[in-house]
């Protein structure tokens, strides 16, 4: 799979979610076989107002390369503007976001929004191609709601306009993250435009991927909530896909060195106090299943020190070490 003369390694990637796939975890994914990374959603409007929190979503490092800059808004004139500002941080590519179906979002034009503004949509999607040096890659859902699922539609409008590819969350707007995603979506779309396809939606493990390829045609897997305390699914899967068989899983050694590294790495760019509370949900999903993980992470979310957090976690791997032995 290429883009722009850049060439994948595996076919899932990792998607952008807000308040997770920072520098760290990006970093971590991409060591795991992750072919593409994204960055957290980012507010057109508030890169041009220089709001630093926004700012800060910029913020990446060269081993996470191919990434793409995960941008939303309305307005046709601010995006384009947006674009030429972030050029100057060189981004793999630049990735529209017309599905993200969170009312604060939608309430402002953007996001699932504008799978209702089809003029606009083609307008910005026209503007920001034009403007950006970039591949422009764009995200969308099967619709706003089941009475005006148009995702085809918005496909052809998109490959017209000059995107380099095409992640579809085949859920409508309306749904938000419940029920279950229409993966026939996904076929009827590759079907339909001639663009990579990227299938989104309920992809929990390597053989999930596995089965999108198989039933959908689809031509990269995006996993989001999958990846939560596991960025080990994107080694699993590239090694089904490529070989047919299934890795075991991470051993309980590669899993605290893991989370420690993390610790670490959140420390660097953070700082102590904000990288252990930012750290906390990552915590919860990297032991979630483990015994006692209950108890465990109520103590880890007490804990506001380095130091304790470290111990406290090497002393519960050391005991299901020696239970699991026993």
């Amino acid at each position: 799979m290429i883009f722009n003369d850049i060439k994948l390694e595996g076919r899932v990637v990792l998607a952008p979610l807000a308040g997770v796939t920072d520098t760290s975890f990006r970093s971590i994914c991409r060591s795991m076989g992750a072919a593409i990374v994204f960055t957290e959603m980012i507010s057109a409007d508030g890169l041009l107002q220089k709001n630093s929190r926004t700012l800060d979503y910029l913020f990446f490092r060269e081993n996470e390369r191919p990434i793409g800059f995960q941008l939303f808004g309305s307005v046709p004139n601010i995006l384009t503007e947006a674009v030429e500002f972030i050029e100057q941080f060189q981004p793999d590519f630049i990735d529209l976001n017309f599905g993200c179906p969170v009312k604060k979002v939608v309430k402002r034009g953007a996001g699932a929004a504008l799978l209702k503004d089809i003029d606009r949509l083609e307008e910005i999607t026209r503007e920001v191609v034009k403007h950006s040096s970039r591949p422009v890659l764009a995200k969308i859902r099967k619709g706003w709601d089941e009475n005006h699922a148009n995702a085809i539609e918005v496909a052809k409008i998109l490959e017209q306009s000059g995107v380099q590819a095409i992640t579809i969350h085949p859920r409508t707007q309306a749904q938000g993250y419940r029920g279950h995603s229409d993966w026939q979506t996904i076929g009827l779309l590759k079907k339909s435009v001639s663009v990579p396809i990227i299938g989104s939606g309920d992809v929990r493990s390597a053989e999930d991927a596995r089965k999108m390829i198989n039933d959908t045609g689809c031509d990269l897997v995006m996993i989001g909530r999958g990846s939560l305390g596991n960025p080990w699914i994107f080694r699993e899967t590239n090694y089904l896909l490529e070989t047919g068989k299934k890795l075991p899983p991470p051993s309980l050694e590669e899993k605290l060195n893991i989370i420690l590294s993390h610790l670490e790495d959140m420390i660097v760019i953070k700082g102590e106090k904000k990288g252990l509370q930012e750290l906390r949900k990552h915590l919860g999903w990297y032991i979630k299943g483990l015994p006692n993980s209950a108890k465990i992470r109520a103590e880890l979310f007490r804990l506001k020190n380095k130091n304790e957090i470290i111990t406290c976690l090497t002393n519960y791997f050391d005991d299901i070490a020696t239970y699991d032995q026993n």
